[in-house]
């Protein structure tokens, strides 16, 4: 197996200084599966110390020294680790104590899944103890031993197995999507972050929906507002799926790695079911973008996003409905709401929710978000007025006919209106005429 020169050298040395060393985990797994690994990590028998002593030449972080890792700055980094066996857990995190093995065997034995628990070296070849070859090959996800001691050790395994399924396109273990239902409970005890995290790499990795529907539960579990969604039938022409299939399906129809525009295409309906009304014959939902814009700015803070991922999400959520008929007036007024930046994004989230609608009318709604986008790329083409410090006149010039305190903001919105409406020209004559008509007609002159 091909491995890069500074991992070889690593690993070359510390075998030269009478220690076992090897690349070890993920980076062996993408390997065998003919990914290029993100990250090489290697594993060794020498202690922290001893690591130090075999390469006085290069320099060395102590990122993780408790248990046994140390960065070595080659190349950008790698981390090597001493062989180690975890002590009790007993908050379903994190291991009371760690201590070091000269036993490879025994560190592997200690990891998650058996695809991550395998090892390598140009002197041994793979060493793989727990069938993780033979489970890459079949597309499976299985837990190194009992399925219930790795969850119950630390269950943010639980997320990681969802999130290998996801990325990786394998299935799950029936023993181990057992388990993961059995002690989801569990996922209480992890860290908003650490659960963040785990969900982000989901969303972007790969297809979520055959996973996140057969483990509902366990989405459910970081996002209890789901739950309202599984089973909810739409009853209108414009759906095939329940709410939550609905979501899901909008999700995998987007090819966005951006972390808030999934998020926004995981919550978009998600007041769907709180808002539901049957009415002549059909459900509606008025009202449920607002109120789901509400609802998922409450979820991601909760999960710790940062405040523009929040804000974005949000702003997505909340026009993911808008119905584009109204041309390119509408098209500068929306993008005065949503801004420049934003509004690909947009399209984006509302061409996922109607690929994951019924077959009913989806091509003349195609249609109308891509002529949307066509007069947003017009407007940045031709820089039409889509906001207040665009136009030809300002606060000043508003003053000095005479208009003062809100006065100004509103004749000056009004004005923006008319130009966004095409009604008059972005020129200073025009817009000076249109705010003076504002002032005599608000003082009754």
């Amino acid at each position: 197996m091909e491995i890069p020169e500074n991992i070889s050298f690593i690993i070359s040395r510390l075998e030269a200084a009478g220690f076992a060393a090897y690349a070890v985990g993920g980076c062996v797994r993408d390997r065998l599966l003919g990914r290029e690994p993100k990250d090489w990590d290697v594993c060794t028998s020498a202690e922290p110390a001893a690591v130090k002593g075999v390469f006085p030449d290069v320099k060395i972080l102590d990122t993780g020294i408790k248990h046994g890792t140390v960065t070595l700055l080659l190349d950008g980094g790698v981390e090597v680790t001493t062989f180690r066996v975890d002590g009790k857990y007993r908050d379903s995190r994190r291991p009371e104590s760690v201590s070091f093995t000269p036993n490879l065997m025994a560190d592997l034995a200690r990891r998650d899944f058996t695809v991550n628990a395998m090892a390598y070296s140009c002197r041994t070849g793979i060493i793989d103890p727990f069938g993780g070859r033979e489970d890459l090959a079949a597309g499976i996800i299985r837990t190194v031993g009992a399925a219930e001691e790795r969850f119950g050790e630390d269950a943010l395994r639980i997320l990681r197995a969802l999130r290998f399924s996801v990325t990786l396109g394998f299935e799950i273990a029936p023993e181990t999507s057992a388990a993961m239902l059995g002690l989801r409970h569990n996922l209480g005890r992890i860290s908003a972050e650490r659960v963040r995290a785990e969900l982000v790499k989901a969303l972007i990795g790969g297809k979520v929906k055959p996973q996140f529907m057969r483990l509902r539960e366990v989405v459910a579990e970081i996002i209890p507002e789901l739950r309202p969604c599984f089973g909810f039938e739409q009853r209108t022409v414009h759906h095939r799926y329940d709410v939550y299939e609905h979501i899901l399906t909008a999700v995998d129809s987007c090819e966005s790695r951006e972390p808030a525009v999934k998020m926004a295409l995981l919550l978009h309906d998600i007041m769907k079911p709180a808002m539901y009304k049957f009415k002549n014959g059909s459900a509606h939902f008025k009202g449920h973008p607002a109120a789901g814009a509400k609802k998922a700015a409450d979820i991601m803070r909760r999960l710790k996003f940062d405040n523009k991922s929040i804000a974005l999400a949000e702003k997505l959520v909340r026009f993911h409905d808008v119905r584009l008929r109204g041309g390119l007036p509408q098209i500068l007024k929306l993008t005065r709401l949503v801004g420049d930046d934003d509004m690909p994004l947009l399209f984006a989230v509302m061409r996922a929710d109607t690929l994951a609608q019924s077959e009913y009318r989806r091509a003349e709604k195609l249609a109308l978000i891509d002529a949307g986008e066509a007069n947003y790329r017009f407007a940045l083409a031709h820089d039409l007025c889509r906001s207040l410090s665009g136009l030809a006149i300002g606060g000043a010039d508003a003053a000095e006919l005479g208009l003062s305190g809100r006065e100004i903001g509103a004749a000056l919105n009004c004005c923006l209106n008319a130009v966004m409406n095409g009604k008059i020209k972005n020129e200073r004559a025009a817009l000076l005429d249109c705010a003076a008509e504002l002032k005599k007609r608000w003082h009754n002159l």
